[in-house]
């Protein structure tokens, strides 16, 4: 264990951070939301206008940056001492989706700052349980320290060590303070292997281990981030871990700051390994995927048994939706092509069974070009499955007009009443899905219409000839409460979809609303604001980030996506950081 001071001090450096009128505009209207399905309430996301002198790592981040350093300092151990650390890292807190400070729905595990007691004490008990593991014999300790460590001048060895290692571990150069800091366990004792273990106890616990840390800069001042910072951001950003021994070598030697390496190495990282994960867990998050329950469970009930005949989901099945959107997401970004085209993709990347049934079409390999939808209906993005299914027997056009309203879109919308949040729409045995909608939420007389008629429900009805599974439709069946169906009724799709507000065009089917989408232009200002989010870490303000949110709304609009995910780092606002009075 680290002795005395060090849990107290890493305890202080954590204590330290912790009516219904609705608008369609072209941008973000900061007010009120709609409520969704309960949820635990999420910490505050950051201020907007300001950039964290401490910005607390994901469990991500932080749990692959352990993982990275153990096999950094122990190659030929990493297994093993992983495997011995996986149930204290386990124990790390999970990121709540944290939304921008209008929304309630959707958010980002990045924009999770909230500090806990239990971060503070995982963090303690890693970095014990690393130094106990890295001298737990004189193997290992040869391996992770040096030969040198049984030599004349064991300090100088550990020295060395804190110097050649401590780099990666706080993901910058020691002073010869921090030197002296680090061998305080040893206090001109023996070095044994329990005093070396809180050597190695006390690096990890440095604050710099669980949090980006950039210095210097006053208040309201625009500081460029030295190479070392750089090289940080850089890798958190395209691969969630610390910097690879290239970033670091650039970072020593000071050539990061040069804007052709620095922008070759972004292109570097944006090609590398981690890249396709952090890229699915961007627009897993963005399109809000997790808002899909688990569609086994209702199995048992007679009307969704009967719903889905054949086609019995199982537990795998919503991974798999998910998967298909991802891929699709990936393919398009793998072969240049743009937001507008992840919109209007029509070929399914099913590489299930089950997907591919609900589809009409065959399996996809992985490799070779992907087949073709049937249905014209079937149109891009929104009539994936993934954004149909219910896991009920039932359809929810309110839930699939929300989503793309203040998902794509990023218009607001005011929340419902108290009685009507997350309250879910069953099967009718006489009326279709839209038509029950209609009539609870589009009555005259009370508040609802403003919002439904106009705003919700129309974009929800567009994609009502595919049912809860996503299969395609052209009536729905109806059962009674025993299962058996009773009746079949024509589905109706058409809606005036109002994508702005001067669009009263009328939207046939699905196909119609995703070119007035595209035709609107502000999916692509939509996109740049979540990228933001993501990216940065922290809520946009329109007012201090509007530079920075023009361009990248202007790159969604034209560049193919994967240069879109690169711009964002080549801008000067990534390079750089304003501190705001307070934070």
């Amino acid at each position: 264990m680290i002795a005395k001071f060090p849990k107290s001090a890493l305890l202080a450096f954590a204590t330290v951070l912790a009516a219904c009128t609705g608008v369609i505009g072209d941008g973000v209207d900061p007010g009120p939301t709609v409520d969704g399905p309960s949820a635990p309430t999420p910490p505050p996301a950051p201020a907007v206008g300001s950039t964290r002198v401490l910005r607390r790592l994901s469990k991500a981040e932080y749990t692959s940056s352990i993982r990275a350093l153990i096999t950094l300092v122990a190659p030929s151990e990493a297994e093993a001492l992983q495997k011995a650390l996986a149930p204290t890292l386990d124990r790390f807190p999970d990121d709540l989706l944290v939304a921008a400070t209008h929304e309630r729905r959707g958010g980002y595990h990045r924009l999770d700052q909230n500090v806990q007691q239990t971060h503070a004490d995982i963090a303690y008990a890693v970095a014990n349980e690393i130094g106990k593991q890295l001298t737990s014999s004189p193997a290992r300790l040869q391996v992770v320290i040096g030969d040198c460590i049984t030599g004349p001048d064991p300090e100088g060895c550990v020295a060395a060590f804190l110097r050649r290692f401590g780099e990666h571990v706080l993901r910058r150069p020691l002073t010869d303070a921090d030197v002296t800091f680090y061998e305080t366990p040893l206090s001109g004792g023996p070095a044994s292997p329990e005093a070396l273990a809180d050597v190695i106890a006390l690096l990890f616990a440095a604050p710099d281990v669980l949090y980006l840390i950039e210095r210097e800069g006053g208040d309201g001042t625009v500081r460029k981030l030295s190479p070392y910072e750089l090289a940080n951001r850089l890798a958190f950003h395209f691969s969630e871990t610390l910097p690879d021994e290239e970033l670091f070598a650039l970072a020593r030697s000071g050539e990061l700051a040069k804007e052709d390496v620095y922008a070759k190495q972004v292109d570097r990282l944006a090609q590398g390994p981690r890249a396709r994960a952090i890229m699915d867990e961007f627009f897993h998050e963005w399109l809000r995927l997790d808002e899909l329950e688990r569609l086994d469970s209702r199995l048992g009930d007679r009307v969704f048994d009967a719903f889905v005949g054949t086609d019995t989901p199982t537990a795998e099945l919503r991974g798999n939706m998910f998967a298909d959107v991802l891929d699709a997401a990936a393919w398009v970004t793998a072969h240049g092509g743009t937001l507008r085209d992840l919109l209007q993709n029509r070929q399914s990347f099913a590489r299930t069974p089950d997907v591919a049934k609900l589809y009409g079409v065959p399996v996809w390999d992985g490799v070779s070009e992907p087949p073709t939808f049937i249905e014209p209906s079937r149109a891009g993005l929104i009539t994936r499955a993934a954004f149909l299914a219910t896991a009920s027997g039932n359809t929810r056009p309110v839930i699939k007009g929300v989503r793309i309203r203040m998902g794509l879109l990023c218009d607001n919308l005011p929340p419902p009443p108290p009685n009507a949040a997350g309250a879910h729409i069953d099967l009718s045995p006489t009326q279709t899905t839209r038509q029950v909608v209609e009539q609870l939420t589009e009555s005259q007389g009370s508040s609802c219409p403003t919002c439904h008629a106009t705003l919700i429900n129309p974009l929800g009805f567009a994609t009502e000839n595919f049912d809860a599974l996503g299969r395609f439709r052209s009536v729905q069946r109806l059962f009674d409460r025993f299962g058996n169906e009773v009746a079949e009724r024509d589905v109706m799709t058409a809606a005036v979809s109002r994508v702005t507000p001067s669009d009263v065009r009328v939207a046939q089917d699905a196909s119609d609303l995703v070119r007035y989408l595209v035709e609107s232009k502000k999916v692509a200002p939509c996109f740049a604001r979540n990228l933001f989010r993501f990216a940065m870490a922290r809520n946009e303000s329109d007012t201090d980030d509007a530079a920075l949110l023009k361009a990248l709304g202007d790159d969604a609009e034209q560049k193919p996506l994967a240069d879109v995910f690169k711009s964002i780092a080549l801008r000067p606002e990534f390079k750089s950081r304003v501190v705001k009075e307070g934070m």
